[in-house]
């Protein structure tokens, strides 16, 4: 059983994979459109970043993206 914390990780992993080239993904995008609490993605989002699988970008056209191909990230890596 994973946590709900991991649930939504790998969901906003999933939606951040799909995006992948196309630069940096707002925060409030991923909460919208997977339906995750932002003040709960927000801080999901910063412990992927700490642990090396997420970047972010700051200003306009800001947001957060893979540092790698989603393929070279498993699933090991995001749990």
């Amino acid at each position: 059983m994973l946590s709900k914390k991991t649930q939504y990780a790998l969901k906003a992993l999933g939606y951040l994979a799909g995006k992948f080239g196309e630069g940096p993904v707002l925060i409030s995008e991923i909460s919208t459109q997977k339906k995750i609490p932002i003040k709960f993605l927000e801080t999901i989002l910063l412990e992927l970043k700490q642990n090396k699988i997420l970047e972010s970008k700051k200003g306009k056209g800001g947001g957060y993206y893979l540092i790698q191909h989603p393929k070279k990230t498993t699933l090991a890596q995001a749990i």
